[in-house]
């Protein structure tokens, strides 16, 4: 076909278009057409994007296009023809349906016009940050509505084009992994999850967790979910000094107070009006007529871990020989083979869930690390209060030779960070004063580069602690 016939065809082809006139546009068009919008993760939620072949196919596709997004304007800017080819550049300028935001769009487009006069191949390329941008107007918001609604494969939509799994819902103050937690639809909390949405975020209220609003909305499997993913059991809402237990037993969730209670939730807290596990069991049975049959569940369950924890306590001989600084003791039992890093019952005192070799690294038991090291304990354990390894212990309580036996430790971190303040035990050692222990760490090639979550690096810390003249700051600056 001649360059002439393939201009008038094509250029009618965008004025019909441009006027809204549908029938001709598509008559134009081979039944067989393959017509292309590049379609990739960036514009993903953009619906009518992707390959289309075939008249039909092609009408959904303008159908799609129609019902999201109305035309305001349409320009042709530029014709180029070659032979049965023509390249054009649009400018298109448009309104999202549902959001009302406008956007200008600039095309170029590549046919193909067949011996039929009729265009057998069309491809467009464009830049779609605007549309994308109009149609993101509202993604949070409607990601919050289907988490709302339990509409989990609408969630599942809106996650995979780019809603944010920690939108916040602006009236209530709960994030999306909050609402469905509360609503116990186990189905979307996973796909929150599997998304990044913050377990550990506060509600703007009171406080609450995810695991919070989980537990008062009664459901086991968004309770585990979160638990699995992360979720600290024994977080406290700052209004109420609540934890995920105490609102258990608050609720009458009986089963997810077992859960809890299986998970090592700390007993002995207690809320920010004095009340405790026990006075508050003790006093909703008095004040409830309704579900006193569930308090006596939890009540129950809360009676059998007690018993547990101290039927384990009393069974750990080798913490309480460590604690006791009993060296003959702790080598008979390895001798005996008892499990070297058994870790002690929560009861929320200070060697909860600790091994013997932080109890022993923390305590100054030189000898007894020694023979834990030599058992095979494990050098890197951490516990669950500041997340804290055996050479934190060490060091944050200027142990000296404690520390240098860690340090030459095969598979010894040198440089763990605590999840509390970020502080390697590099930084820990400066911060109590303990310039041994820091020089010590240093010889074995801890790093000096590592700074806390306060910004600080050892070079900085150690000037404030030891002095700005002094020799180890000197050192490390």
């Amino acid at each position: 076909m001649d360059s002439g016939r393939t201009r008038q065809i094509v250029e009618t082809w965008f004025a019909d278009i441009g006027s809204g006139n549908l029938e001709r546009v598509l008559a134009t068009l081979s039944p067989s057409v393959y017509h292309e919008l590049p379609r990739h993760e960036r514009n993903a939620v953009i619906p009518n994007l992707g390959v289309h072949i075939g008249r039909d196919a092609v009408a959904e596709s303008f159908r799609m296009r129609g019902e999201a997004s109305a035309d305001v304007e349409y320009v042709t800017r530029d014709v180029v023809v070659e032979g049965d080819k023509a390249y054009v550049v649009t400018w298109a300028r448009m309104r999202h349906r549902r959001t009302g935001v406008e956007f200008g769009i600039e095309a170029t487009h590549r046919l193909t016009v067949d011996a039929g006069g009729q265009i057998s191949y069309w491809k467009v390329y464009f830049d779609p940050t605007p549309e994308v941008a109009a149609f993101d107007d509202d993604l949070d918001q409607r990601l919050l509505a289907a988490v709302r609604a339990g509409e989990s494969q609408e969630v599942a939509q809106l996650i995979s084009v780019g809603a944010q799994v920690d939108a916040r819902d602006q009236d209530t103050g709960l994030t999306a992994l909050m609402i469905a937690a509360g609503r116990g639809d186990a189905t979307s909390v996973r796909l929150l999850l599997e998304g990044g949405a913050d377990v550990h975020a506060m509600d703007a209220a009171a406080g609450g967790t995810p695991l919070h609003k989980a537990v008062q909305g009664g459901d086991l499997e968004s309770v585990r979910l979160l638990v699995d993913a992360g979720a600290q059991i024994d977080a406290v809402v700052p209004t109420t000094g609540h934890t995920p237990l105490l609102d258990a037993f608050w609720y009458k969730m009986p089963d997810i107070a077992e859960f809890l209670l299986a998970q090592d939730a700390g007993l002995n807290l207690t809320t920010h009006y004095g009340f405790s596990m026990r006075d508050h069991i003790e006093y909703a049975l008095q004040a409830n007529a309704l579900g006193t049959e569930k308090l006596a569940a939890a009540e129950h369950a809360l009676r059998a871990r007690l018993e547990r924890d101290e039927r384990q306590a009393a069974e750990q001989a080798l913490m309480s020989a460590v604690v006791a600084g009993d060296l003959e003791r702790v080598r008979e039992l390895l001798a005996q083979g008892v499990a070297v890093d058994e870790r002690s019952p929560v009861l929320n005192g200070f060697n909860d869930a600790h091994t013997p070799l932080l109890v022993a690294a923390r305590d100054g038991h030189v000898e007894i690390v020694r023979e834990l090291l030599a058992a095979g304990a494990d050098v890197n354990a951490t516990e669950p209060t500041f997340g804290a390894v055996p050479l934190h212990k060490a060091v944050y309580n200027g142990h000296a030779e404690i520390t240098q036996i860690l340090v030459h430790t095969a598979g010894v971190d040198l440089d763990f960070r605590g999840p509390t303040n970020g502080y390697t035990p590099l930084l820990d050692a400066i911060w109590h004063g303990y310039e041994e222990c820091s020089r010590i760490l240093l010889a074995a090639g801890a790093r000096t580069d590592l700074v806390g979550h306060d910004g600080k690096t050892p070079a900085a810390l150690a000037a404030e602690v030891f002095g700005a003249g002094h020799a180890l700051t000197t050192e490390l600056s």
